[in-house]
């Protein structure tokens, strides 16, 4: 219990006041609802001479009682009821800024099926579950251990046999932790499964479809639901029969009470007044604490997910500075750069600079490293040996955000939001203006097709773009790109899902978005690359020749067979 209310705590950021409050609160709650006893036992006591003024003091402190609780948990409710989605929504921002300084590495190490389970599924839990596991567990702790306190005034016989209930139901409730720490890890594999796996079917249904493999893909859903609910019913069973041993345990120790109040008043050792309170008592000193079965289940299960949690969100952090890039030119300078994902070395000690207001096209065989080399510019990853240096400065002592501040990018996989058009392309200047946003749209050769649009600009588009086709969300991502009018550009494959017919007026398009600024083009078309200033062939993750278009074809070697061959191999498409 303590151990789950630590490390909620210790994640409560400015929430934690609040729940120090509320614990608070909760123990005065239980005090109050203790308190109940005193106006029983002075109506007992004065039970052979009852006057008006016996039964208003007992009324009193009764009524005080039941105000002080209602109070208490009042304000409780007042501090406690949104604490949780107070300190989860901070955790969720937080992972949220945590997730924009992630190298690109952890993204594709994760399951995005179990980061998406536990940045919803699992975070709604704890949202709903976590203050209520605390609130129980401090009522039923405090209400049991204030009662056998309050009672030792009466009797010590009976005070040291509630705190024996009390200590054997806390054993007892151990083993439900034990049981539930057996199936609660099962119970978020198997969440993170059915959501992995439904959201891959989702994805791929059309790839199942056209090979008719719909019924195997459904097979694998179903097998993810079957275990789904095999985890659900082996959780129950497991904790089931433990629970409701739990609630014996208080129950006998209540007749344990009762019986121990008769036999001491049988001896004369306490007067009929006090017995009867002693049996009053027995009846409600464990109350709240047979509802602590369920928290302890409800601790472990919040604790199993604190770990997951902390295991997915303990996300590899670049920037160890908090310092922003800001240079008077942009020359691009890559030091003897190496670097690989896990054991496989993908660039291998590449060295290379790219003057200021030039262009640079990077082309080679697919898998060959060109993309991850513009990644590694643009500090998605880290480099493992070497620099990068944009202006002559080291990227890993900047911030990626402010790196990317001077960088516009056009990647081969666009991905649009579900948002409208315009707000799409505005992603690149969200101060934008329609005319702004309109005349970076005609440069981008994307105005014509936008306004044969039902609504125009402000068109919503699917998910991922999923309304669009293949060029026409490549001249939406090249407009954001125009609009940002950032001084470094990178286009990955940028012209590589534009048909033809718009292929020379694009390219026209870009040619005036890259005056006076610093571009590199990852192409497979040579139409994109044989005027850049400098051509850079890499091969293997090395860079096998440079040069410009003309003197790369005047010499033996891997451009200029691709040329003589005329082939589309591994990716080219000449």
């Amino acid at each position: 219990m303590l151990e789950m209310i630590r490390r909620i705590f210790k994640i409560a950021g400015r929430s934690r006041q609040k729940i120090i409050v509320g614990i608070t609160f909760n123990i005065l709650k239980s005090f109050f609802n203790g308190f109940m006893m005193f106006g029983v036992f002075w109506i007992l006591l004065h039970l052979e001479n009852l006057t008006p003024t016996i039964i208003l003091q007992a009324f009193g402190v009764v009524l005080g009682s039941v105000i002080g609780r209602f109070f208490f948990q009042w304000m409780y409710d007042r501090t406690m009821s949104g604490t949780g989605y107070d300190i989860f929504r901070d955790y969720r921002l937080e992972i949220g800024e945590k997730l924009k300084q992630a190298p690109m590495g952890y993204f594709s190490e994760q399951n995005l099926g179990t980061i998406q389970t536990i940045l919803t599924t699992t975070i709604a839990d704890l949202e709903g579950y976590s203050m209520l596991a605390i609130e129980q567990m401090t009522s039923g702790v405090a209400m049991a251990a204030l009662m056998s306190i309050m009672m030792f005034f009466f009797n010590p016989i009976i005070a040291i046999l509630s705190l024996i209930g009390l200590l054997l139901g806390l054993l007892v409730l151990r083993w439900v932790r034990s049981r539930a720490a057996q199936y609660a890890p099962i119970y978020q594999e198997a969440q993170e499964n059915l959501v992995s796996k439904t959201m891959e079917y989702i994805r791929g249904i059309s790839v199942l479809r056209s090979f008719s493999k719909g019924e195997e893909g459904q097979r694998e859903v179903r097998s993810a639901f079957q275990k789904k609910w095999d985890a659900d019913y082996g959780q129950e069973k497991a904790t089931a029969g433990v629970l409701r041993f739990y609630i014996l345990v208080y129950k006998l120790m209540s007749c344990v009470l009762i019986a121990a109040a008769g036999l001491l008043f049988m001896a004369g050792k306490i007067s009929l007044p006090y017995c009867l309170t002693f049996l009053f008592c027995a009846f409600t000193v464990y109350s709240d604490l047979e509802t602590m079965g369920n928290s302890a289940f409800l601790s472990k299960k919040i604790n199993t997910e604190l770990d997951r949690l902390e295991e997915v969100t303990n996300i590899p952090q670049m920037d160890t500075s908090t310092d922003k890039l800001e240079t008077s030119h942009y020359d691009i300078t890559l030091d003897h750069v190496s670097f690989g994902y896990d054991k496989r070395q993908v660039i291998h000690d590449i060295s290379l600079n790219i003057p200021e207001h030039t262009t640079c096209a990077i082309v080679g065989p697919s898998g060959s490293g060109k993309t991850t080399l513009c990644n590694l510019i643009a500090r998605f990853w880290d480099v493992q040996d070497g620099a990068v240096r944009i202006g002559g400065k080291d990227v890993k002592n900047y911030t990626a955000d402010s790196i990317l501040e001077h960088i516009s990018m056009v990647f081969q996989n666009v991905y649009l939001f579900h948002d409208s058009i315009e707000n799409n392309i505005k992603f690149g200047k969200p101060d934008a203006t329609h005319e702004e946003v309109e005349a970076a749209a005609k440069r981008a050769c994307c105005h014509d097709f936008i306004s044969a649009l039902p609504d125009g600009y402000n068109t919503i588009i699917g998910e991922g773009g999923s309304t669009l086709s293949g060029g026409e969300k490549q001249r939406i991502s090249i407009a954001r790109a125009i609009l940002k009018d950032a001084p470094i550009i990178i286009l990955d494959e940028a012209t590589s899902s534009v048909d033809p017919e718009n292929e020379q007026t694009l390219l026209s398009a870009i040619s005036e978005l890259t005056k006076n600024k610093t571009l590199i083009s990852i192409a497979h078309r040579l139409s994109t690359v044989e005027n850049a200033n400098q051509i850079i062939v890499i091969d293997q993750g090395r860079i096998a020749q440079q040069g410009t278009h003309q003197s790369l074809i005047s010499q033996e070697g891997i451009y200029r067979n691709f040329l003589n061959l005329k082939l589309a191999s591994a990716g080219w498409q000449l």
